[in-house]
């Protein structure tokens, strides 16, 4: 189903971790053992046969199912195991690559981080691709977040809540001010992340300029291209501002974020997710089952 995805062998491989002579392997067996080719290539990369469409619709049919089956009772970790998203957050993702380092080396490890906007970490942990994620979104929007969260069977527990800084290029006109306000920035292009709510503006007001980027590096490669951009940003490390010719300011009026750890509340967490959710919430890790 991931080959259908992607279209491509080689792509589906990479996501899945595997090697791509392995997964061409798997294909093959499968093939064999239906009787006729699930995919044909193209000049546009892999599509499924007639027969191969209907063979994925039942795959998809049958996996559901199980799915369901293993949904009616908890879900347990995989030794090793360390799959999490998170928001585009250079504290967290350096929280998370400390917490990496400090792992005994000689033991199992399969970490995979992602970087998501709310809403796909709540569909990585709903279908089991994610076992832990950290969503962050504006503190006026909680209600909403937290009943997405509900809605699919996630926990959501605060971790954080603190107020936006402003971040745009060091050559930005507003740089130079000792202190700013919200007026200020009303006719300026925001960088926005996808889980902005958009807002209509009244006639008689300025129409407002907003740029949806997703990831970090997305956000900072706009503001050093848009150097009247800006965007509203965590306290960003001055490596971090050197490196991308950045500036950041404190805003009186700046609204705040939350932070929220969520997962699967039947799936029972492993030793290691149990000490990396430790170290964002500050507590020691309560006894958990293998």
């Amino acid at each position: 189903m991931e080959i259908e995805r992607v279209r491509s062998i080689s792509q589906a491989a990479e996501n899945l971790y595997i090697g791509q002579p392995n997964l061409s392997r798997i294909l093959r067996e499968l093939e064999q053992a239906a009787g006729f080719p699930i995919f044909e290539r193209t000049s546009k990369g892999v599509r499924p046969t007639e027969r191969g469409e209907q063979y994925l619709r039942h795959a998809r049919s049958i996996l559901r199912e199980t799915e369901a089956i293993d949904e009616l009772g908890p879900r347990h970790p995989t030794v090793g195991r360390f799959h999490v998203c998170l928001p585009p957050s250079c504290s967290l993702f350096a929280r998370t690559a400390a917490y990496l380092a400090s792992l005994d080396r000689n033991e199992c490890l399969d970490a995979a981080v992602r970087e998501c906007p709310v809403r796909q970490t709540l569909e990585y942990l709903s279908n089991g691709e994610a076992e832990l994620g950290v969503i962050r979104f504006r503190a006026e929007y909680r209600d909403y977040f937290e009943e997405l969260a509900h809605g699919r069977g996630l926990s959501f527990r605060v971790i954080g809540k603190q107020q936006y800084h402003v971040l745009f290029s060091a050559r930005h006109p507003l740089a130079s001010r000792q202190e700013l306000t919200r007026q200020a920035l009303t006719p300026l292009p925001e960088i926005v992340s996808g889980d902005t709510f958009g807002v209509q503006n009244p006639p008689d007001q300025t129409p407002r300029r907003q740029i949806c980027a997703t990831d970090r590096f997305a956000r900072f490669s706009l503001l050093d291209t848009l150097p009247d951009a800006f965007c509203w940003d965590e306290p960003t490390p001055d490596a971090e501002l050197a490196r991308w010719g950045l500036a950041q300011k404190r805003c009186a009026d700046a609204p705040c974020f939350c932070d929220v750890l969520t997962c699967n509340p039947q799936y029972t967490m492993s030793a290691l997710e149990s000490g990396f959710e430790a170290q964002l919430t500050g507590e020691r890790p309560e006894p958990r089952r293998a």
